[in-house]
């Protein structure tokens, strides 16, 4: 049998990482592991942040939300939703990373290849909440909704 046919001989690397097609540029893109580390660390440096913001709502509304502030709990809410959007387009708008991404080696950058817009950034944020949205990075390109709805890749950096 010839050695490049043999099933029983050692795998070897003859190609190149898959780019994603779509994309002038043809960046490498981010592997499933390296997005679902973005992911732990951005939401891990999230609830950090909601836990020391809890802990000061709790000081200053006297650590109360009966049915008489229910008002307040929805705001408070509202503002940790707003909080996970903030903290995706400001950081991904402004350096193109996050801190997940910065510890991943991994970036997101719009068609040409830049740093998207604020708008880019504020929409891929506030389409992570659309339902079911984690589940539409198991696409061929793991391609979330949150990339391809504002057409932004997550990349590979380094």
């Amino acid at each position: 049998m010839e050695p490049e046919n043999n099933p029983y001989s050692a795998p070897s690397v003859t190609t190149a990482p898959p780019v994603f097609p779509t994309s002038p540029q043809n960046f490498i893109p981010a592997s499933r592991g390296q997005r679902f580390l973005n992911y732990l660390i951005d939401t891990t440096v999230l609830v950090v942040g909601v836990g020391v913001l809890a802990f000061i709502y709790g000081v200053v509304a006297g650590g109360t939300l009966d049915d008489e502030n229910a008002g307040e709990g929805v705001a408070f809410n509202l503002m940790i939703y707003g909080l996970f959007a903030i903290y995706y387009a400001i950081f991904e708008s402004t350096t193109g990373v996050t801190l997940g991404k910065l510890v991943t080696g991994t970036k997101v950058v719009d068609a040409n290849g830049n740093k998207p817009s604020f708008g880019k950034a504020l929409g891929r944020s506030l389409c992570r909440f659309i339902p079911f949205e984690p589940f539409s990075l198991f696409n061929s390109e793991s391609r979330g909704w949150h990339d391809s709805i504002p057409k932004t890749w997550v990349v590979r950096s380094r």
